[in-house]
């Protein structure tokens, strides 16, 4: 990397470092994904660490980098993009990308909850079925995703395998339930730290939050899903006409 700072300049030292990283980033072959540490760069650059971590803070917020806790910051290799409108399992996204879908199951229990029967049209009280999973792509964990679920719709389902078969794909072939429309909602949240620890991202970052109501052909909500995804590596798009 060219030592170009200029100590005299009116451009903070810490953008001047940002757009060092930028270039380098952009020169360096694909196969090079990890960055020099915090330290190093530092001493390279002959800056302190604090300007060195305050220029990739600014580089994870663009999308241009993403720091996995205890390994090191990465460049982005290209963000997933999602598009809306078209309603894909997780499972069935990830292969149509060439990309091997995995999930960590890390609970699966039944529950009763007020606002929760509300979303999903059922009586207070009713049994609803609550499977938290963290989703996977090439080993790469993409996104924190919490599905409920009526479970007179679906009973026994939480005996399943819920780690390697997709949700959507014991749905209909198990239960006979055809999934047709589905109301999302996107907002930009802050992860917490237990959410950020699972996602391998540092806490406070930037992540995508996601809720979903999904009707069944007959209009019945079969499933209210929360899901937090990597405001790194997803980006949701839609076509849009006049």
């Amino acid at each position: 990397m060219p030592h170009q700072l200029h100590r005299k300049s009116p451009i903070p030292l810490y953008t001047q470092v940002k757009e060092l990283l930028r270039s380098r980033i952009v020169g360096d072959s694909p196969d090079e994904h990890q960055l020099p540490s915090e330290r190093d760069l530092a001493k390279e650059l002959g800056v302190s660490r604090m300007t060195v971590r305050q220029a990739l803070r600014e580089l994870i917020d663009e999308g241009t980098v993403f720091t996995a806790p205890g390994r090191g910051t990465f460049r982005v290799s290209g963000k997933l993009s999602q598009p809306l409108g078209q309603l894909t399992s997780f499972t069935q996204d990830m292969v149509q990308r060439g990309m091997v879908p995995s999930s960590r199951l890390l609970a699966a229990d039944q529950t009763t909850d007020p606002h929760l029967a509300e979303e999903l049209g059922i009586a207070q009280g009713a049994p609803i079925a609550r499977i938290r999973r963290l989703r996977l792509a090439d080993g790469e964990p993409m996104a924190l995703e919490t599905t409920h679920l009526p479970l007179e719709l679906c009973p026994g389902i939480l005996s399943l395998d819920l780690e390697h078969r997709s949700l959507y794909e014991i749905l209909q072939s198990v239960y006979q339930l055809r999934i047709k429309t589905a109301d999302q909602s996107i907002e930009g949240r802050l992860a917490e730290h237990g959410t950020a620890a699972l996602l391998h991202i540092e806490a406070n970052s930037p992540v995508l939050y996601n809720t979903r109501r999904t009707q069944l052909e007959d209009g019945r909500v079969v499933e209210f899903v929360r899901c937090w995804y990597r405001g790194d590596r997803y980006q949701f798009r839609i076509r849009l006409s006049l």
